[in-house]
C-alpha cells in the first residue's frame, strides 16, 4: 500500500476539482454505495466502464493522475460521490473485482472527516490531493463524512507496467 500527498502538481488538481466538483458535472443517483439496495446511496461517474471503454467526456481531466499510477491499461474508473451523514457510517467490506493482479487506487477530492477502512484496520484520511494505491484483492471500504456536504473520491482500477 502506498499512500501520496499532494499527488497531483497543483494546477492539474485545480483543473480536476474545478470540473468534477462543480454545479454541472453529471453525477448519477445509485440506489447502494458498496452494492445496490444496501441500505444507503452515493451518487457516481463512470469514466471508464468495466472492460476499459471510456465513456465520459471528462475523462482528459484524469490524464494526470493516469500517467503518476503506472498504469498499462485501464479496467474501470468511477468517481463516486456521497453526501454529509449524522455519524461517520461504514460501507460494507469488499474488492472492487475478483480480476487477479488488479491495482485499485483512491484519488481524494477534497478534504473531510470521511476514509477508506481496509480489512488489516489500516485507516486512511480523505485529504484533498492525496491517492492511497494498493492491491485490488485487500478488502477496504468507505467511511462517510460528518464534517463536510459532500465526500468525493475517484477510484480507479487498473493493471499496472510492468517493471
Amino acid at each position: 500500500m502506498k499512500v501520496i500527498d499532494n499527488f497531483l502538481d497543483t494546477n492539474d488538481y485545480i483543473k480536476l476539482v474545478r470540473v468534477i466538483l462543480e454545479a454541472n458535472f453529471p453525477w448519477y443517483f445509485v440506489n447502494g454505495v458498496t452494492e445496490l439496495q444496501d441500505g444507503n446511496f452515493q451518487f457516481s461517474h463512470v469514466f471508464v466502464d468495466d472492460g476499459g471503454k471510456i465513456i465520459s467526456k471528462h475523462f482528459e481531466i484524469l490524464i494526470p493522475i493516469l500517467k503518476r499510477i503506472n498504469s498499462e491499461k485501464i479496467y474501470r474508473i468511477k468517481a463516486n460521490l456521497t453526501t454529509k451523514k449524522e455519524t461517520n457510517e461504514k460501507s460494507l467490506m469488499h474488492t472492487d473485482t475478483d480480476i487477479k493482479n488488479i491495482k485499485t487506487a483512491v484519488f481524494y477530492c477534497n478534504t473531510n472527516n470521511g476514509s477508506t477502512l481496509f480489512q488489516s484496520g489500516k485507516k486512511i484520511s480523505s485529504k484533498a490531493n492525496r491517492i492511497v494505491m494498493f492491491d485490488g484483492f485487500q478488502k477496504h471500504c468507505g467511511i462517510q463524512c460528518t464534517d463536510e456536504n459532500i465526500r468525493a473520491v475517484i477510484n480507479f482500477n487498473y493493471f499496472e507496467k510492468k517493471k
